[in-house]
């Protein structure tokens, strides 16, 4: 195993490349970027111009499906294609004691870890880095131990890996899979509070929701809800696919026993990343689902053994490394602000529009980065398509019923302001 002093200085050495020099040793196709910049002032009035410029998104381009796969600023790629080179120029050097890691999927990733928890306010220990989501879901519905009638509540509005992990987890053992259906479109959060404390019963062993749910964006008061989990003695899992990146996500704060979130999303993070948490009193709870070398040993290195999952690319950690350093130097209070101005002038101008309707709920403790809204006589794909072909504007369909659409640093009030000028066109020509 690779020393762990080592490792960190590969992956701070990687981490820190994009915002230096570059190497023509190992020059990339997007050398020619604008990496050497100096980073402007926070009171610049061109910052958020600036840090548009650090996205390889052409200029005429809005993005605004960040809630299935982000945009990664050139700092992230140029890392991870600047050590995948390096992996396939040095590999005849990988003697598994100095230098550049080439393997990932055996080694404890400590300090990647560490950053990862400072994050989330976790302990390392309590921090696996995984492929995704599905993932570290699927790790906790098939690790805890449950038994015929014992029973799971989940929501109406799972995403289907939040909802497929507890189906197979019924059919394998007979437990009960309790589906709760929550108000839409028009939702509060003590709505969802009662919904969940009135569902319990002596037999319920987990809860299991969303953070902010996939569809309707909205987001839901889950740390009442593990509160009152806790209180019972009931499981609770968070899935926060949608979560990290565009808000601080503090899991000590929520109180659950394990949260997953799916880094290339908010946090712009490469695909092919997750992370999984478990509360460290809860560890002894849940069984490895992939058995590596360390797979019965909860004790020495905490979550290890739920990250040893064979060979993988570490030129993927490499990029979330580096992710996570691109967003620390924005800022997690700066982003969380700026999301919240462009999703309100977004949501607000869809609501003066007659024929658009907002779906997604309007209280604003259940605001996140998205809405998911429709216009009078149009499908979801025709608006979808509408949105695209007027304006340039990439959102994301849902059935007939509507699209999402995500803000992000990377977008502009000049392209919400298109976004608006389309739909009221459209919602104009459906009334003529």
């Amino acid at each position: 195993m690779i020393h762990r002093r080592n490792l960190f200085r590969s992956l701070m050495a990687i981490s820190l490349w994009p915002f230096t020099s570059v190497s023509r040793s190992v020059a990339s196709p997007i050398e020619q970027s604008d990496n050497n910049q100096v980073w402007p002032k926070d009171n610049d009035p061109n910052y958020w111009r600036w840090i548009r410029k650090q996205f390889l998104l052409p200029a005429d381009e809005g993005y605004f499906n960040s809630g299935t796969l982000g945009a990664r600023p050139r700092q992230v790629t140029d890392a991870v294609i600047k050590h995948m080179l390096e992996v396939e120029k040095k590999i005849a050097h990988y003697d598994y004691k100095n230098g550049l890691q080439y393997i990932a999927g055996y080694d404890d990733q400590i300090e990647l870890r560490r950053k990862i928890g400072i994050l989330i306010n976790a302990d390392w220990r309590e921090v696996a880095i995984l492929q995704n989501s599905t993932m570290g879901l699927s790790f906790i519905a098939n690790g805890l131990d449950l038994k015929a009638g014992d029973e799971i509540l989940i929501t109406d509005q799972e995403h289907p890996s939040s909802r497929g992990c507890w189906e197979l987890k019924a059919k394998r053992t007979g437990a009960i899979v309790q589906r709760l259906q929550l108000p839409a479109p028009a939702i509060e959060p003590e709505a969802v509070v009662k919904l969940f404390s009135s569902a319990i019963t002596p037999k319920t062993r987990v809860i299991s929701l969303p953070h902010i749910t996939t569809r309707y964006a909205n987001l839901l008061p889950v740390t009442k809800i593990c509160e009152v989990a806790k209180r019972q003695g009931i499981f609770s899992l968070i899935d926060g696919a949608q979560s990290i990146g565009q808000f601080r996500v503090n899991v000590k704060d929520i109180g659950c026993d394990a949260y997953v979130t799916s880094p290339q999303k908010y946090l712009l993070a490469p695909a092919g990343n997750g992370i999984l948490y478990i509360r460290q009193e809860k560890m002894k709870d849940v069984w490895a689902t992939l058995a590596g070398g360390h797979w019965n040993d909860p004790v020495t290195d905490g979550l290890f053994r739920l990250m040893q999952y064979g060979t993988t690319n570490m030129s993927v950690l490499i990029g979330l490394n580096a992710a996570i350093d691109f967003h620390n130097k924005v800022g997690t209070e700066r982003i969380e602000k700026r999301i919240q101005e462009l999703i309100h002038q977004l949501r607000n101008g869809l609501q003066k529009i007659n024929g658009a309707t907002v779906l997604s709920s309007t209280h604003p403790e259940m605001i996140s980065a998205a809405v998911f809204y429709k216009a009078a006589g149009l499908t979801g794909k025709q608006l979808q398509d509408e949105l695209w072909s007027r304006g340039k504007i990439r959102v994301r369909v849902f059935g007939d019923e509507g699209v999402r659409q995500c803000v992000h640093i990377y977008n502009s009030p000049e392209e919400i302001d298109r976004t608006i000028e389309v739909v009221k066109l459209l919602a104009k020509n459906q009334h003529s």
